[in-house]
């Protein structure tokens, strides 16, 4: 087995058998481009140049790559692309047919009401309680009153307006 003299930034070292300089390769302690020559000889080549010497303490990385997938086309009727709107639609009509297009209903009482007053109550009652502990004036008053009413009809909107459509 050959041993080797290594020569890194102008400083050799060795004589190194091929184990340690996998070791020493593996911990980047010198590149491709470092100097080796055998123990016998004095003809020093950089590590790139022996391709069996390369190999050994540079293996080529694997390189990560996705397996080949062939896509089909989607069906011509389906190239459109579909709202929400539709599918919600679609999912109505299923429905008012007695075949639900995806889950049955299940019957529950509808809670929005209380809900949506249970919600304004406890947002009131958290203003009031601002209102209780910040210094009275007028400015915080007017502020709170507006804080109020904008997130009352927040409330609202949400409660009747975005969740009826959904």
């Amino acid at each position: 087995m050959s041993r080797y003299l290594l020569k890194i930034a102008g400083k050799t070292t060795g004589p190194h058998s091929v184990a340690a300089l996998q070791e020493m390769a593996s911990v980047r302690a010198f590149d491709e481009t470092a100097e080796v020559a055998t123990e016998l000889s004095e003809d020093w080549k950089p590590v790139r140049d022996i391709p069996e010497l390369q190999a050994l303490l540079f293996p080529a990385r694997k390189t990560l790559t996705f397996k080949d997938k062939a896509f089909e086309k989607l069906p011509p009727e389906t190239n459109e692309p579909v709202s929400v709107h539709e599918i919600l639609h679609a999912n109505l009509v299923a429905e008012a047919k007695n075949a639900p297009a995806f889950l049955p209903r299940s019957n529950y009482r509808n809670r929005r009401r209380s809900d949506f007053l249970l919600c304004i109550v406890l947002c009131d009652l958290i203003g009031a309680a601002i209102w209780w502990y910040l210094p009275r004036n007028h400015d915080t008053t007017v502020i709170l009153l507006a804080a109020g009413g904008i997130i009352n009809f927040g409330l609202y909107w949400l409660f009747y307006q975005i969740m009826d459509r959904y």
